[in-house]
């Protein structure tokens, strides 16, 4: 993982992980037509992260399927 800030201004950082949390919606796992196992957790991750250079941001997404399952990223400062 890199800096978004940092990559904009050609800089090089390392990051650290902050403080982070889940949801906790109860989500079944179900199988589909072709017998093929899906888990679509609508719990959302959310992530927090600093760099050596200062910034900070947090990043909110739900754990994929194999299926493609919509994935949605969100990044705020």
């Amino acid at each position: 993982m890199k800096c978004p800030e940092c990559e904009k201004q050609g800089l090089k950082s390392n990051v650290f992980h902050g403080s982070g949390s889940t949801t906790d919606m109860y989500c079944p796992e179900f199988y589909d037509e072709e017998g093929k196992l899906h888990h679509h957790d609508m719990n959302t991750i959310t992530q927090s992260f600093n760099c050596s250079n200062g910034h900070s941001w947090v990043s909110s997404y739900h754990q994929p399927c194999w299926c493609g399952w919509p994935v949605k990223k969100k990044e705020s400062k």
